[in-house]
């Protein structure tokens, strides 16, 4: 300090300063300068948080939007988030439609996940007000505000866009826990991911090849989506509207079978997930897009079928699953994946589209419901 007042002094003798002058100078630059690095580095400090907000909800299979819809009031352990983005998932869609219902106790405002800001803590949470972070949530994304339990939140690298981090939680999560947790799926494993061009399925492409060093091999429903997911890793795949995919597919596996099957389609493809599973296959079964029916016929012989082959049927859902499994997954993920999302040479984050506004939330449905997209559908909640 002695000698940095002697300098001081030095150099206000050169400017005609007294060296008293000088000091104070010094001082106030040195303020100056930590007032302009603290702004640059603190985390914004959040608006008021209203009494009520916009929101989205189902009503008579459209979606409505609610004016004055109550601003949840986070608990504890909890965190409230101002929403900045979240994803249309297809699961909102059947939401919408009446056909599943959120769990007891969940906000029938739909979103399944959302990037955003903190902006107010319940006791207890591990994050604070400014925070920028990016959760999964059981309902309540299609609004200006949600409330979750801060042990299914992820901070936000940096790199990443609003519209990218919105697009992760759901499909990532998702993919991470049918690949890693469910399948098991392990180098030399040759996997076969259906309905792959959809967030889903390519978080699960770049999962088993990038992250396990297993083969993945895709079905899809055009040319253009499958040369999507082989530019995201798959060696290749078959399009169902040419006809029956199981001929094409075990061609491209280098075993001649798959270890694992990745199914959200369910029904119309039984009989070929038993065609080309091998022995000890893992048949995954996240959905029912085509309904559950096998046919008369493949009902009949089905359990046989699994036992020939000693096939594991592991059906598997996520929103329903209690929230010490969902922390335990987000903690994992956030730990092994996500700090490889986005970046160059890394896992890719495929955007088909971004909309503005909740106003433009059915529109998003219908289009996903068109099924043309390729990756996901952001609603940028913000706008």
């Amino acid at each position: 300090r002695g000698r940095s007042c002697e300098g001081a002094g030095r150099r206000s003798r050169q400017a005609g300063m007294t060296p008293q002058h000088a000091v104070l100078a010094t001082a106030a630059t040195a303020t100056l300068a930590s007032v302009l690095f603290l702004r640059r580095h603190r985390a914004a400090v959040p608006p008021a948080v209203p009494s009520t907000m916009m929101a989205v909800v189902a009503r008579d299979g459209k979606l409505v939007v609610e004016k004055a819809w109550p601003t949840p009031v986070p608990a504890a352990g909890e965190v409230l988030i101002r929403v900045r983005t979240t994803s249309i998932n297809r699961l909102d869609t059947v939401q919408r439609k009446g056909l599943a219902k959120p769990p007891p106790g969940t906000t029938e405002v739909l979103g399944l996940e959302c990037a955003g800001e903190v902006a107010a803590s319940g006791n207890g949470a591990s994050f604070s007000p400014g925070d920028r972070v990016i959760a999964l949530l059981p309902g309540g994304g299609y609004a200006e505000y949600v409330s979750v339990s801060a042990l299914t939140v992820m901070r936000m690298p940096e790199h990443l866009s609003w519209a990218e981090a919105g697009s992760i939680a759901e499909a990532w999560l998702t993919a991470y826990q049918l690949v890693v947790l469910t399948a098991g799926v392990k180098p030399g494993d040759v996997v076969l991911i259906h309905a792959a061009s959809s967030g889903v399925g390519l978080a699960a492409i770049q999962i088993v090849a990038g992250v396990l060093g297993a083969t993945p091999v895709v079905t899809v429903g055009s040319k253009q989506k499958l040369e999507l997911c082989v530019a995201h890793g798959a060696v290749g795949g078959a399009v169902r509207t040419d006809g029956e995919w199981a001929a094409k597919v075990i061609e491209l596996s280098p075993t001649g079978s798959f270890s694992v099957v990745l199914d959200p389609v369910a029904g119309a493809y039984a009989a070929q997930n038993l065609q080309v599973l091998g022995v000890d296959g893992r048949w995954v079964l996240y959905s029912s897009l085509s309904g559950p029916a096998m046919g008369e016929e493949l009902s009949k012989t089905f359990l046989k079928e699994l036992m020939l082959k000693r096939i594991s049927l592991l059906a598997t859902t996520l929103r329903a699953r209690p929230l010490a499994y969902k922390a335990e997954l987000v903690r994992r993920f956030a730990r092994e994946v996500l700090p490889r999302l986005g970046r160059p040479g890394g896992l890719q984050l495929t955007i088909d589209r971004q909309v503005a506004g909740l106003d433009s939330a059915q529109a998003a449905h219908d289009y996903m419901e068109s099924n043309a997209n390729m990756g996901k559908i952001v609603l940028d909640v913000s706008a």
